[in-house]
């Protein structure tokens, strides 16, 4: 069967630009070790932690192009399989995205450079049905992001 030819004046859409609204930006992420180690191992890193998760972050005066970066790191000795790993990050990415205007716009003109981790391993999590996890997972990490906003305003302030 013939296939027709297709018509030149539609254009495919740009899977990136579509893309772009539902996920955190590359330039947003900390993607290499030695950007990770620099966050981690700050003395003065601000550091805060909850049930799942433990944050650190580096404030730096300067202003860049992008003032707000994040980094994610869930150990396998924490998390054994996988899946849990992968949904443990996509969790932590979303809860990043969602946040980071009001992080862009309490960090003015520093630079903040965030990591996020997995604390507990997921084995503990009981009973609780795996959107109950989730959730829980999520509203940890935004409970995190909002402290760190409020932290962030409190140095401006001082």
């Amino acid at each position: 069967m013939p296939v027709a030819p297709r018509d030149a004046g539609v254009s495919q859409p740009d899977a990136a630009s579509v893309d772009d609204r539902r996920r955190l930006p590359p330039a947003r992420r900390l993607r290499s070790p030695a950007q990770f180690a620099a966050v981690t191992s700050d003395p003065k890193a601000l550091r805060a932690g909850r049930g799942w998760f433990s944050m650190a972050c580096r404030v730096q005066p300067g202003s860049t192009t992008t003032p707000v970066r994040f980094g994610f790191t869930v150990a396998r000795r924490l998390a054994r399989r996988a899946v849990d790993r992968n949904t443990i990050k996509r969790t932590l990415r979303e809860a990043a995205r969602q946040h980071v205007a009001m992080l862009d716009a309490v960090a003015a003109s520093r630079s903040v450079d965030i990591v996020l981790r997995l604390k507990r391993p997921v084995g503990e999590a009981g009973p609780m049905s795996r959107g109950t996890w989730k959730a829980t997972l999520r509203g940890e990490a935004d409970w995190l992001l909002r402290q760190l906003a409020v932290r962030l305003r409190a140095a401006e302030a001082s």
